[in-house]
């Protein structure tokens, strides 16, 4: 899967990884302002590269997530083969909770950045289980 390449305040965000990523990649400090400045192409190709990477590595390393707002609380765990989402809506008897499990198509990666696209975060196991003790 292509991912799109981070924004300037993502990378900004990751720029000692981006730094670091430079490095190995044979580009340090004024090569890199030189390189911006006499091929703009070859630097964007290298922060295409570097975004590759980083979403590569945080799309197969969430397993947790959730997206909160005032009406609905989703917490999911995004396993290997399959995942489970516990949607909660508030209704005048309080906070009521679905579970829904999806069985992931040939492509987790492009489901779980799906998640990610949608407004979904990052989130822990211990808030997923705190919901999922609540079910039983």
């Amino acid at each position: 899967m292509r991912y799109p390449c981070l924004n300037l305040a993502q990378l900004e965000a990751l720029e000692k990884d981006f730094v670091a990523f430079l490095i190995v990649n044979g580009v340090e400090g004024e090569t890199w302002k030189l390189l911006n400045e006499t091929n703009p192409s070859k630097a964007q190709d290298l922060a295409n590269l570097f975004s590759q990477v980083v979403w590569k590595k945080v799309v197969k390393e969430t397993i947790y997530v959730k997206r909160v707002s005032e009406s609905e609380r989703v917490f999911g765990f995004l396993g290997e083969e399959q995942g489970v989402l516990l949607i909660g809506q508030q209704s005048s008897n309080g906070n009521i909770f679905h579970k829904a499990n999806k069985q992931w198509g040939p492509n987790r990666e492009a489901e779980v950045f799906a998640l990610l696209q949608q407004g979904f975060e990052r989130s822990t196991e211990e808030e997923f289980n705190e919901i999922w003790q609540f079910l039983k």
